[in-house]
C-alpha cells in the first residue's frame, strides 16, 4: 500500500518557465556647460543620449553644453535630451555628469543626495570642498 497519493512521476521535479518582470528605474541625468578654462569635452555625445533615452531615461542639458565639443543643441534635442537655459535646473537633477570638478558654488546648487560623476581631482581640492559635498550628502564618484 502506497504512503503517498501521488505517482512517482508527479513527485519528480518539473520544469516550469516563470516570467520575470524586469524592474526598470528611470535615471534623470543632468549635463551642464563646462565653465573651466579651455575645457572642450562633454560627458555624453548625442549618440549616448539617444541610447539612454531609448532605454527610458531622461537627460536634461544646459543650452550650449556641447558647443565646444562641436555638438549643437539641435543634435541633442533630436537625440531626446531636454534643453534648458537655467543651470539651476540642471544642477537639480539627481545624477550630474561633469568633466571638470564642480565649483563650490555649483555644489551649492545641487540637491541633497545627488550622485555626482566627475573628475574630482582629489589631490588638488581643499578640505572645504569636501565639507561642501559632505554637508549635502552628495555621493561623488571620481574618474
Amino acid at each position: 500500500m502506497p504512503i503517498t497519493p501521488f505517482t512517482r512521476q508527479q513527485l519528480l521535479p518539473q520544469e516550469e518557465t516563470l516570467e520575470v518582470m524586469k524592474q526598470r528605474g528611470e535615471l534623470f541625468i543632468g549635463l551642464q556647460k563646462e565653465t573651466s578654462f579651455q575645457e572642450r569635452r562633454i560627458c555624453l555625445t548625442p549618440d549616448a543620449v539617444s541610447s539612454l533615452v531609448a532605454h527610458g531615461h531622461r537627460v536634461l542639458m544646459e543650452s550650449g553644453a556641447g558647443q565646444t565639443a562641436s555638438y549643437s543643441d539641435k543634435e541633442y534635442s533630436d537625440a531626446g535630451a531636454e534643453i534648458t537655459h537655467d543651470p539651476k535646473k540642471v544642477f537639480g537633477c539627481p545624477i550630474i555628469l561633469k568633466v571638470e570638478p564642480p565649483t563650490v558654488k555649483e555644489i551649492e546648487m545641487m540637491n541633497p543626495e545627488t550622485l555626482l560623476i566627475s573628475a574630482l581631482q582629489l589631490k588638488t581640492q581643499k578640505a572645504e570642498y569636501f565639507h561642501a559635498l559632505q554637508s549635502k550628502k552628495i555621493t561623488a564618484l571620481a574618474f
